[in-house]
């Protein structure tokens, strides 16, 4: 379990008088951006993600003001579709895909819900849909007042004259409201087509049943325009220069950031709340803008892209598929090396090919059981002759078919027909041509590839990587189905080229936008350009192709070019305009055909707004008539603000123009004096080194980082750094400062003397060198052009380096490499660098002289390494078969000496957040402080050194962890006695590939986000409380704290409160070490107790479909059923009475399952859950054969390889407490076990089990104590020799420690005789050498407390304190015993009464427990024939 700890506190270092520095304000200031998206919620929130260059996305969510609702004759506006025609889902459920904690659905989060929505009456009204045209009321109507008069206007619409609201606005049928304001004078739109065949019989239809927009099928109807009516635009007012209440919500660090990995493209889907990110380098990744976490990461390439050939991967296209199923396209271009430009190398890329991939996001259930992921569905072949920014991806609602898009190189479009073959029959092809012989020879078989963009016009082939390009003729000869089978799961179909839509070949392409409308496969679309947007339409007749031009001048580039609905769409620039498409005759007549030689399509600017120059712009579906703007303004400092148009043509303003949010803090680069922070290092936890931008290296901790330190006083000068400052402690600081930038740090070691250095890199290309304790700087270098990026050292121990041993391979961003000595810190070589970085480096060769270098495009190079002389360049493939005959040794990069193991830096981190974020590993922290809170024994009086530093690591966490503000009670234990104290610092989330950073205001946003995120937040401080409860004085307030965050804050935060998802603290019980995994289980029991009958029932539901017991073999052992397991038992066994008896029988036996297979890696789940719900599964299962698995365990003294747990004491537990709690069961199975064992071993296990019971719990076998005696006696059979001497010693055990513990048995050596007593007052006797009851000894009315041997095993004292007696028996063997066996010896006279009664009286003694007799009563012999008996305090002595 990861945490992301920023320390904001660190980030620069400046002057006292200096303006503070807002760390969050400057980095996103200072960063170019890459990515502008907005969108609004339901809600009412909007929100933006801005990605800058170095690998991070600032998320900002803005507050709008309130504002009057419009006039109610306002014109209803339409509501666009989403993207390319997605499914409609219903209004009802905002995300039905999502998990909404319980709270949420009380009466008071209702209310709270909808205050905070503040949706009107009339915005909530749903409408239905017909399926013709009709023309929008003249008046207002209610529907409960005037049905028939709404009918009649529906019936008669033919009559009324169309109007342009008419020719935008959907169908209505019931369930709206309209009033129309006079008709504007505008040219009237292309009427969009009915959908029914017939009006009248439509109109008759659905005026009674309104049907939902939703289709029973997976591929919805096509439903011209829009479906549903937005809320009406605000009314608007002159610009108003003050922001509105803007935050910004949090910082996603994409893995790896830093140059090459900006985030390029960014989509959000509104249905799932969904923010798709693709960055520069391939990676594509999905989060959930509910709380910002990564939920699904995929990479673009699996292999190496191209021979000497480097992408950048910059656009994507959703178009959703099937039922929460998208389809993603993502886009590469031709790219240059990052380096390129700084050696003058970036030239215009003349290759005009784009690299294209398709995924399928799948989106998760809301309880887990199904995460959100992506699936790869083309291969790394797939290119098309054209550019990545003139590619699109379309679903035809209609059909439910895909469709390509592109923009090829002569400025053609080319649309292909693209089909996702399911995933079951390209196994079942994979299997078919296993079994297919070959018919000539491994070669003659061809695997084509269907992407090839020049080829067969039927079923496109492209062949694989390597594959000679000459073989066409060969793959026309391959049937379809075997080669679209080699692409995987996607199949393209024949080519269409429709004809140029860019006339002039100079005009550069900037984008292409595409949608389908109408029922009759009408493609429309807009490709823009650095001179113009041009328009086109296809398919409304078999080979149809129309283009035409859009009126727009801008002075800036087009930003973007978006489709409202099928017949209007806004573009983006400096001017912010509005367009509808009509259709004209040739008389310039509106058009009521379709079809038509002397029918054109017009595009008609109804709106245009002056939104000034901008950085990005941004608009949504959402919002149609907002447009957020990203602007950085004269003054340098970034501002978001958001253009609003009204579409209202009777309002005099039609724009407002509101500053949603502006950076504040100046830049920390920008103030004189002081250093901004540019690297950091962890080595250990009390050990962290940062480099800053003036050229020095400083010490501190992690404490110091998280806590920051403030002085009342000036500290000297020396004392801290050399820039004068008065808030942030150095322990130490480099004595000589560089004229540049460091800005990475790596350790290593001479591996001779075991001295520790720093080797840095600096901005300009330097290499410095410096002492680790002392910072002393040894040695600098400026070897390179572009600065050091990796650094590998090889061991003086290596001999087949050569030249290389004891050295330090220093490798820069193009890939040279200077070779430094590690002993007198020389340069010795420098080897150039190549335009693709290195991926793996080999030393040796015959001579030892030699260097093979492996490059990541697959390219390799051999050089000399004394002389400096290229050798020659050859392929990956031949170098490693090279490598591979011998006298080789690999150099590992970035493999220097291992840093602090709990603590890490982000992967590439280059900006100011990613910098000052940590990764502490909390499985590795808490095992590291428990040790040593354990072995010192650690208390807050504690003097000593190391209690301290461990005492202060975990504080400086919980400080972090911990959200003050929420109980005052609370946060006084914290601060006064937990030793905590409020901190600067923040956590974020660790996901897949990102790391998310929030920037709360309050402590209750921190637990409203949602229910992954209070998990990890809770069960993180729960793990740090635990450990510092190990300390013995704090053992107390930890626990009170620990109940407060375990079960008070639902009360405390209130409705918002986003309960702990169990499902996630369920993974981390799998995932974590046994720190944190008892923090996780307690946490989620205390959820699941919390949790609704209805929630429970549905989260079971869920889950008990993938138990153990319902999978196939290959699946039985998966994460999947091993979490179904736990989350389905353990609700169970605490609600079981919610559960059908089908799924506890599922469950049981899903438990036996793991509990009775030897190899299973779950042992442990089910021993526990044995121990939880035994009582429950015995009903369903057998429950005899499951304790005697448990037995088995609790016995077996093998280490089982089951990783963070030990089977054995877990095992023995368990049968502790199925003991306790069914005593029967338990007593019954362990004598037949012992009488009947299957075989030796196991006898002998379950008598070690006996032992261990009657150490731990003596009380448990009281009761059946003579049943378990006479089976420990039984087992001695000496007629049995092998089974005797098997168990001899066991049994002796046994004996010895019953003995020992019960005073109601006793066991004499001489004679070999055993007395035990029962709870009815009788004594038997047993005599071991042949395992035999001799006889029983009848004199006690009660329950006895305790009985003796005399000495010479003559006499046997028993007494009972309820009956205040003490009997003396003559057990001796006499002559008569021979001619009556089994009866007990002659007492000196007649029946069966004891030798002696001797009565005596303890008064309230009398009434002692089971458990008082165990401690209390015990006999002594003084002499021959004298006993003491004590009794507590009291002493009687009795003759014998």
């Amino acid at each position: 379990m990861l945490l992301p700890l920023t320390f904001t506190a660190y980030a620069s270092i400046r002057d006292a008088s200096g303006p503070p520095i807002n760390l969050i304000e400057s980095d996103f200031n200072s960063e170019q951006t890459t990515s502008f998206v907005s969108w609004r919620t339901e809600n009412g929130l909007d929100h933006t993600a801005v990605g800058n260059s170095k690998g991070s996305i600032s998320i900002f969510s803005f507050h709008p003001t309130n504002t009057p609702n419009l006039d109610s004759r306002a014109r209803l506006t339409i509501t666009p579709p989403s993207e390319h025609n997605p499914p409609t889902v219903p209004s009802s459920s905002p995300s039905h895909s999502r998990r909404h904690s319980r709270s949420l659905q009380s009466p008071s989060s209702l209310s709270f819900n909808q205050v905070l929505l503040n949706v009107s009456a009339r915005a909530r009204v749903v409408s239905g849909v017909s399926h013709e045209q009709v023309e929008a009321p003249k008046n207002y109507v209610d529907f409960e007042d005037e049905p028939e008069r709404l009918k009649d206007m529906l019936r008669s619409n033919s009559k009324h004259k169309r109007t342009l609201a008419d020719s935008i606005l959907p169908s209505f049928d019931r369930g709206v409201v309209i009033e129309q304001s006079p008709a504007p004078n505008s040219p009237t739109l292309l009427p969009t087509l009915s959908n029914s065949p017939s009006g009248a019989a439509s109109t008759s239809k659905n005026k009674d049943d309104p049907r939902s927009l939703l289709p029973e099928t997976n591929f919805p109807t096509f439903s011209p325009g829009s479906s549903s009516a937005p809320p009406s635009p605000r009314p608007l007012s002159p610009f108003d220069g003050s922001p509105s209440r803007g935050i910004v919500k949090a910082s996603i660090i994409l893995e790896p950031c830093g140059h090459g990995n900006a985030p390029s493209a960014m989509r959000y889907i509104e249905t799932m709340d969904l923010l798709v990110v693709l960055q520069e380098s391939g990676n594509l990744s999905a989060f959930d803008m509910r709380d910002s976490t990564c939920v699904a990461t995929c990479g673009c390439m699996t292999t190496r892209s191209y021979q000497d050939q480097l992408w950048k991967w910059e656009s994507i296209r959703i178009v959703p598929a099937w039922d929460q199923t998208y389809l993603i396209l993502a886009c590469a271009s031709p790219s240059q090396p990052p380096f390129a430009e700084t050696f003058g190398l970036a030239d215009e890329l003349c290759d005009s090919k784009a690299r294209l991939n398709l995924f399928e996001l799948s989106v998760g259930d809301p309880h887990g059981v199904h995460p959100t992921r992506f699936e790869r569905l083309a291969s790394d072949a797939w290119q098309v002759d054209g550019q990545a920014t003139g590619v699109e991806l379309l679903r035809n609602d209609t059909d439910g078919s895909f469709q390509l898009v592109y923009i090829d190189s002569t400025n053609c479009l080319v649309t292909r027909c693209l089909t996702i073959i399911p995933a079951y029959e390209i196994r079942a092809r994979g299997r078919s041509s296993f079994s297919a012989p070959s018919q000539e020879d491994n070669r003659s078989l061809v695997i084509p590839i269907p992407f090839k963009v020049f080829g067969s016009k039927s079923v496109e082939s492209v062949a694989l990587p390597g594959q000679n390009s000459n073989s066409g003729a060969e793959l026309e000869n391959v049937s379809p189905a075997i080669t679209t089978s080699s692409l995987g799961r996607v199949r393209l179909e024949e080519e269409k080229s429709h004809g140029a839509v860019i006339s002039s070949s100079e005009c550069l392409l900037e984008g292409i936008t595409a949608r389908y409308a109408g029922l009759n496969g009408r493609i429309v679309g807009l490709v823009w350009s650095n001179t113009g947007i041009t328009g086109f339409i296809t398919g409304e007749q078999e080979g149809s192709f129309t283009t035409f031009a859009v009126p727009f001048k801008s002075r800036a580039e087009i930003q973007g070019v978006h489709f409202m609905d099928d017949e209007a769409f806004v573009v983006l620039s400096d001017t912010i305009s509005y367009y509808c498409l009509q259709r004209v005759d040739a008389d310039n007549n509106i058009a009521t055909t379709f079809s038509g030689t002397s029918i054109i399509t017009q595009a008609i600017q109804t709106m245009t707004i002056s939104g000034g120059p901008s950085l990005m712009l941004s608009w949504s579906r959402s919002s149609p008539y907002d447009v957020f703007a990203l602007r950085q303004p004269r003054s340098g400092k970034k501002e978001i603000l958001v253009h609003t148009i009204n579409p209202r043509q009777d309002v005099s303003i039609k724009q407002r123009r509101r500053i949603l949010w502006r950076v504040q803090s100046p830049s920390s680069g920008t103030i004189p004096g002081g250093a901004a922070l540019t690297s950091v290092l962890p080595v250990e936890l009390n050990f962290v080194l940062l480099g800053y931008s003036d050229g020095h290296i400083r010490r501190t901790s992690l404490p110091c980082l998280l806590r920051r330190r403030y002085h009342a006083q000036s500290v000297p000068l020396s004392a801290i750094s050399s820039i004068s400052g008065s808030d942030v402690l150095f322990d130490k600081v480099s004595d000589m400062s560089l004229p540049s930038s460091i800005l990475n740090m790596h350790l290593v070691r001479n591996d001779r003397t075991g001295e520790r250095y720093i080797l840095g890199g600096t901005d300009d290309g330097g290499i410095a060198i410096w002492a680790l304790e002392s910072l002393k700087l040894q040695a600098r270098f400026t070897p390179f052009i572009v600065p050091l990026m990796r650094v590998a050292q090889v061991l003086q121990s290596n001999e087949n380096a050569g030249p290389l041993r004891g050295s330090l391979l220093c490798v820069s961003g193009d890939g040279t490499i200077a070779v430094v000595s590690i002993e007198g810190f020389e340069m010795l070589y420098l080897i150039p660098g190549a335009s693709s970085p290195i991926a793996h480096i080999y030393a040796g060769g015959d001579d030892n002289n030699r260097a093979v270098l492996i490059y990541a495009d697959g390219s390799a190079r051999v050089w000399d390494v004394e002389s400096g002389e290229f050798l020659r360049a050859t392929t990956e493939e031949k170098a490693k078969e090279l490598v591979d005959a011998g006298g080789w040794i690999n150099i590992s990069l970035d493999k220097s000496e291992l840093t602090s193991i709990s603590v890490s830096t982000l992967s590439g981190s280059a900006g100011p957040v990613s910098l000052c974020t940590l990764l502490l590993s909390l499985d590795r922290f808490l095992k590291y402080t428990s040790v040593n809170v354990k072995s010192l024994g650690l208390a807050t009086s504690s003097s000593s050194a190391p209690s301290n530093a461990t005492l202060s690591q975990l504080r400086a966490v919980l400080s972090v962890l911990l959200t003050p503000g929420l109980s005052p009670d609370i946060d006084e234990i914290c601060e006064n006695r937990l030793g905590t104290s409020p901190s600067l610092s923040t956590v974020g989330f660790a996901s897949a590939l990102a790391t998310t950073i929030y920037h709360h205001d309050h402590p209750i946003h921190v637990w409203s986000m949602s229910a992954k995120v209070s998990a990890d937040r809770v069960l993180a401080i729960v793990s740090v409380l635990k450990t510092l409860s190990l300390a013995e004085e704090l053992s107390h307030d930890c626990q009170t704290v620990i109940t407060f965050y375990s079960t008070s804050l639902a009360h405390v935060v209130g409705a918002s409160y986003q309960a702990p998802d169990v499902a996630y603290l369920a993974t981390q019980w799998f995932n974590s070490s046994n720190d944190v995994r008892q923090a996780a289980k307690t946490l989620f029991d205390a959820g699941i107790v919390r949790l609704s009958d209805e929630e429970s029932g549905a989260l079971v539901d869920a889950w008990q479909h993938h138990l153990p017991c319902l999978q196939p073999s290959i699946e039985k052992e998966s994460a999947r059923s091993s979490l179904a397991l736990f989350i389905c038992g353990y609700m169970a066994a605490e609600k079981y009475s919610l559960l059908s008896t089908s799924s506890l029988i599922d469950i049981s036996k899903s438990i036996a399952l793991y509990l009775h297979d030897e190899s299973s890696a779950y042992r442990g789940l089910a021993i526990d859950l044995c121990a939880r719900g035994f009582q429950i599964w015995q009903h369903y299962i057998d429950a005899m054969a499951m304790l005697r698995a448990l037995y088995t365990l609790a016995t077996n003294a093998r280490k089982e390889n089951i990783p963070a747990q030990n089977i054995g004491p877990q095992a023995r537990l368990a049968v502790l407490q199925i003991a306790s709690s069914n005593t029967p069961l338990f007593m019954t199975t362990l004598t037949l076990d012992i009488l009947n064992p299957k075989t030796l071993d196991q006898r002998k296990a379950v008598m070690q089990l006996v032992a261990f019971m009657i150490r731990k719990r003596p009380l448990i076998l009281y009761p059946n104590l003579p049943r378990l005696m006479e089976a420990v006696v039984k087992s001695l059979d000496p007629n049995s020799t092998a089974s005797r001497d098997a168990v001899l010693d066991s049994a002796t055990e046994i004996i010895g420690h019953v003995v020992k513990t019960f005073p109601t048995v006793d066991f004499h050596m001489a004679t070999q005789r055993l007395a035990v007593g029962t709870s009815e007052g009788a004594f038997i006797m047993y005599d071991l050498k042949t395992a035999t009851q001799l006889y029983v000894l009848e004199g006690h009315k009660r329950r006895p407390a305790a009985c003796t041997f005399s000495p010479d095993g003559r006499r046997l004292v028993t007494v009972s304190l309820e009956e205040g007696v003490v009997l003396v028996w003559k057990v001796g063997s006499s002559f008569t015993s021979f001619f009556n066996p089994g009866a007990p010896p002659r007492q000196g006279h007649g029946g069966s009464l004891p030798f002696k009664t001797l009565n005596f009286n303890v008064g309230d003694e009398a009434n002692m427990t089971v458990t008082g007799t165990l401690e209390w009563v015990k006999f002594e012999w003084p002499a021959e024939r004298t006993v003491r008996l004590h009794i507590r305090e009291s002493v009687l002595t009795f003759s014998t």
